[in-house]
């Protein structure tokens, strides 16, 4: 019986390949996975040369070559002699405008391994194009357009802040790069992706958003819209390692030795100690000093649950150049705020509510922030640090008045341990009853802590204008579903972190309020949402087909007026003459698969309101 030849092609496990052997240099066996495979290691060890090893394969197993992509990392190359004299003395006259390969050379885009190839199939692929302009719009504030010229394929950008149009070479290459690796991740005819060096031009902070990227389609070739992707780098951000079940993906090379690669039923992946120290890996202390925003955290915890926050919210700090920095202890957390604001940087900090409640030292930092007097002023205290004093002396007067029914409403806070001495750990206790449910005080002692839990807000809210949050439930882990403390606090964190990524946008603001809009307030701007340029280049198209079709228009007439209007729509949307007696009036059906959204298929008249109508397309 013969084989299948498409199972063949398609396998649902892990392929182990065997490496070439170069100049007697270790070879080895890698393993490929479903999702990322990471190669690493010192440059001449073989990873390059793996590489091509694991693309020949996979190609020999019948992927096909329009379903293995490779990127080498000399991937600009073919562009960078419109930029710079890199093969003849001088630019010459048309420095800037740069070709991307000729009209005949699209059909076999996939087999020109570099930029060249991603480009010529951005160029005809609608669909990809606005998975690609969407992020360079909405989070590098860009704009791509791509012209057919007697030397080839020219691209250019348009500054989004003062709509300067320039050409393509004359663009930073990292937004080159960019745009290549975007359009390979997201492209759903790649089955296989691999690139040599993914960071090449990419600072810190756009390759850890690349990762995030490529870890949105990473999957097995059976799930539709998944790719496996395999990488060499040398860089830590490129390194997806948040857990020991991340282990087996990497791959290891150096020394004499093949290259090395853990088995997934390894027991060593078992270990609880193991696993605690896995969690705590950080590359921010690293990662910091190439940032423009900082959000300062309590601790590994905090930074667990911010960050795996932040991706469900789909908030890309990292494109935005933000980094989530942990800090150990009160003393160390602000001197790093000092430090970082001193070289320019925007630090935003998440403080445990003992920061408030035992001391003013951290209000007093903010106290002399830009803004802070006039946001003071607006509450009627000279300062911040005044208002603070103020709210403090009342609280202790009240607890000192009142202890016996304060103990009996706070005793039982899940916040500090019974080994606090009592008068901190009633200080802080109170303190977060009082900003978290202060209807648990009754009588006239109640009415007063009604009261006093109005003014914290007002100066709370006030803090956070200028950046200063605080987690008013106590610390990360009173946020926690599960209040068990039978493991360690990373272990622990890396639980919620995995419920949370479960919770909706609306649940996760509910549980985690402070911890989201700080997280906002460091990584200012706009969300990811594919549908504005889509909505906008529908409604152009339907706008004018309603200007020209009349009640008997084919669907062919119908859809020829919408791309003699907008060419580059063609292959995005089909449209169809509903047929109505009325009015003329048009089905819209989104053809591409490559998008989550509602709202299609869509029909509208010529006497509906476009803006309604094509305003219920949204993220799914």
């Amino acid at each position: 019986m013969s084989e299948d030849p498409v199972a063949h092609s398609r396998p649902t496990t892990d392929v182990a390949i065997s490496l070439d052997v170069i100049s007697g240099k270790p070879s080895g066996t890698v393993t490929i996975r479903p999702g990322i495979t990471t190669l690493v290691g010192p440059n001449g060890s073989g990873k390059t040369r793996a590489l091509r090893s694991i693309q020949r394969a996979l190609r020999e197993r019948g992927e096909g070559a329009a379903l293995v992509r490779f990127l080498p990392a000399g991937r600009t190359g073919p562009v960078e002699r419109f930029r710079a004299a890199t093969d003849s003395p001088g630019v010459g006259s048309n420095e800037g405008e740069a070709y991307y390969g000729h009209v005949n050379y699209r059909p076999d885009w996939h087999q020109i391994e570099s930029v060249v190839g991603d480009i010529l199939n951005l160029e005809q692929r609608p669909d990809l194009r606005i998975k690609v302009e969407t992020r360079l719009q909405q989070l590098f504030e860009r704009g791509i357009d791509f012209q057919w010229g007697q030397y080839g394929l020219a691209m250019s950008f348009t500054s989004m802040l003062d709509k300067a149009r320039y050409q393509s070479g004359l663009e930073a290459s990292g937004i080159t790069q960019l745009v290549s690796l975007l359009a390979a991740i997201y492209d759903d005819t790649i089955r296989t992706l691999i690139v040599d060096e993914p960071e090449i031009s990419l600072h810190p902070q756009l390759q850890a958003f690349i990762l995030e990227e490529m870890e949105t389609v990473a999957g097995d070739w059976a799930d539709s819209g998944k790719k496996r992707i395999v990488i060499s780098t040398h860089s830590s951000s490129f390194l997806p390692l948040s857990s020991l079940a991340d282990l087996p993906g990497i791959v290891f090379f150096g020394g004499d030795a093949d290259c090395r690669q853990i088995e997934a039923a390894d027991g060593l992946l078992q270990s609880s100690k193991l696993k605690d120290f896995v969690a705590r890996i950080s590359l921010s202390h690293r990662q910091a000093l190439f940032a423009e925003r900082l959000l300062l955290v309590e601790g590994p915890s905090d930074e667990i649950v911010a960050a795996r926050t932040a991706r469900r919210l789909g908030l890309k700090i990292e494109a935005r150049n933000t980094q989530i920095l942990p800090a150990l202890g009160k003393g160390e957390f602000r001197e790093a705020r000092k430090l970082f604001t001193k070289i320019g940087m925007r630090v935003t900090v998440l403080a445990d509510l003992d920061a408030l409640a035992d001391d003013n030292r951290l209000v007093n930092d903010f106290s002399g922030a830009e803004g802070a007097i006039a946001i003071a002023n607006d509450m009627g205290h000279a300062s911040l640090i005044d208002f603070d004093g103020a709210l403090r002396s009342e609280l202790a007067g009240l607890i000192a008045n009142n202890t016996a029914a304060i103990d009996a409403a706070v005793g039982a806070y899940p916040y500090w341990s019974d080994k606090q001495d009592p008068d901190v750990k009633r200080r802080r206790c109170t303190l977060a009853q009082l900003l978290t449910n202060p209807s648990i005080f009754t009588g006239e002692l109640g009415a007063k802590m009604m009261a006093l839990s109005t003014r914290y807000g007002v100066l709370l809210d006030g803090l956070e204008r200028i950046g200063c949050f605080f987690l008013r439930r106590g610390a990360i882990e009173n946020y926690y579903a599960n209040t068990s403390s039978g493991t360690g606090k990373p272990a622990r964190a890396s639980l919620e972190a995995d419920r949370l990524s479960a919770l909706t946008p609306t649940k996760l603001a509910a549980e985690y309020p402070e911890l989201i809009r700080a997280l906002r307030c460091a990584a200012p701007g706009r969300d990811i949402d594919e549908s504005v340029i889509l909505r906008g280049k529908l409604a152009a198209a339907l706008g004018a087909i309603f200007q020209s079709m009349e009640l008997g228009s084919t669907d062919a007439q119908i859809e020829a007026i919408a791309i003699s209007v907008l060419p580059n729509i063609e292959g995005l949307f089909s449209f169809h003459n509903a047929l109505s007696v009325d009015e003329p009036t048009v089905r819209v059906e989104l053809c591409s698969k490559i998008f989550n959204l509602t709202g299609f298929p869509l029909t509208v008249s010529r006497k509906d309101n476009l803006n309604e109508v094509v305003g219920q397309i949204r993220p799914s």
